[in-house]
């Protein structure tokens, strides 16, 4: 059977998991990088939405030693293995960066991705961020089915109609 994201646009697959992120999001509210999670989904969004944004500049800011995203990672070591914050780190982590290659792919720049999302494609969304998602409670599996249903109806493989986070955002509500 072929995989429902062979099925669907590039933006309908980021938005994907973009969605299911931010779903979980608000639990890492209290953690004084909050604000830069925030603001890097935001930016994963104006891309996957309007196509805003240049795909290098995306990596560039995610990647900044001071204020982005990918440093959280490596500056704070607060999660407890196996923490829900943990599993909802890695949840967000897989979803910025799949969506920054999706932009490099869009640019035809994939020779330019990052070493550390190269490997980052659908098949490892698939097994990676789906085994986090799983783990972070009130998580359900209705979710998964009602977006993908969705998706696959409106965002066909081949159209260029793009997604709307907050009519996302309902179906899961």
């Amino acid at each position: 059977m072929e995989k429902w994201y062979k099925k669907v646009n590039m933006d309908a697959k980021a938005a994907y998991y973009l969605v299911l992120s931010e779903k979980v999001l608000d639990k890492l509210a209290g953690y004084d990088w909050f604000s830069t999670v925030r603001k890097s989904m935001d930016m994963c969004w104006e891309w996957t939405e309007n196509k805003k944004g240049d795909s290098y500049l995306m990596y560039l800011e995610l990647a900044d030693e001071d204020k982005g995203f990918y440093i959280i990672g490596l500056e704070y070591d607060d999660f407890e293995e196996g923490s829900q914050e943990e599993f909802i780190y890695w949840c967000l982590f897989l979803a910025v960066s799949y969506t920054v290659k999706q932009a490099l792919l869009f640019e035809k720049r994939e020779h330019e991705a990052p070493q550390e999302i190269q490997p980052i494609d659908d098949e490892y969304m698939e097994k990676a961020f789906m085994q986090n998602i799983r783990k972070v409670n009130g998580c359900q599996e209705e979710w998964f089915k009602r977006l993908k249903e969705y998706l696959l109806k409106n965002h066909p493989a081949g159209s260029d109609k793009e997604n709307q986070r907050e009519e996302l955002l309902k179906l899961i509500a």
